[in-house]
């Protein structure tokens, strides 16, 4: 960009005595800075002041393949190992199935075997020569006392039902009878047509009754 600058004016006297100014041109001189070198594009690394990145050596095609061949093996064996579990699960379970079903056949058949036992009884009682009414009672009698027994054993218990309040958990009403007429309270058992019975304190049987309703 150039610049004008001023010049002095000179001042000539004609010969008749005047005076008159001689103005020099302006000349524009120019103003000269220092030389701009041309420069190379600057990297975004050395805009921020950081080192560049070195680069990373990337594997050769024979050390992908031994990764790719080392994984390989490793999921083969793991797969392997989980077959092996799957089977031995598969007859963990096979082996607890089957104990479980030898162990109900060997509950069943001691069960049965008491029973038959009563059966004898019963059967000795009914085939005594000679009985009379009164022997035959007292043998069926015993043979009633034996069954009471084994049923304690296996956890069979009778259910309290006649005097007691009606409990449908426990009862199953068959018929009903005016409270008036029975002397007791409404909703009191005042009859028991078949026992009922419970297994550990589980129904096994509910108590069929008479309620006074």
């Amino acid at each position: 960009m150039s610049k004008q600058v001023r010049v002095p004016i000179r001042v000539k006297e004609a010969q008749n005595g005047s005076r008159q100014e001689k103005r020099e041109p302006k000349r524009a001189v120019a103003e000269t800075g220092p030389p701009v070198a041309e420069s190379r594009p600057v990297t975004a690394d050395e805009r921020e002041g950081a080192a560049p990145s070195p680069q990373v050596e990337r594997p050769s095609l024979d050390a992908q393949r031994e990764e790719i061949e080392a994984l390989q093996d490793e999921m083969e064996t793991w797969r392997d190992r989980a077959l092996r579990l799957q089977a031995e699960i598969e007859n963990f379970r096979k082996r607890q199935r089957r104990l479980a079903e030898e162990s109900i056949e060997a509950n069943r058949a001691r069960l049965l075997r008491n029973f038959l036992a009563i059966a004898d009884d019963l059967e000795r009682a009914l085939n005594a020569e000679g009985g009379d009414e009164t022997s035959l009672r007292e043998g069926v009698k015993v043979t009633q006392r034996s069954l009471n027994q084994l049923l304690k054993q296996e956890g069979v218990e009778p259910i309290r039902a006649e005097g007691e309040t009606f409990d449908p958990n426990w009862h199953e009403a068959v018929a009903t009878v005016p409270p008036g007429q029975a002397g007791v309270e409404r909703g009191t058992v005042v009859g028991v047509t078949r026992r009922g019975y419970r297994l550990n304190e589980r129904l096994l049987r509910p108590a069929r009754v008479v309620v006074a309703e």
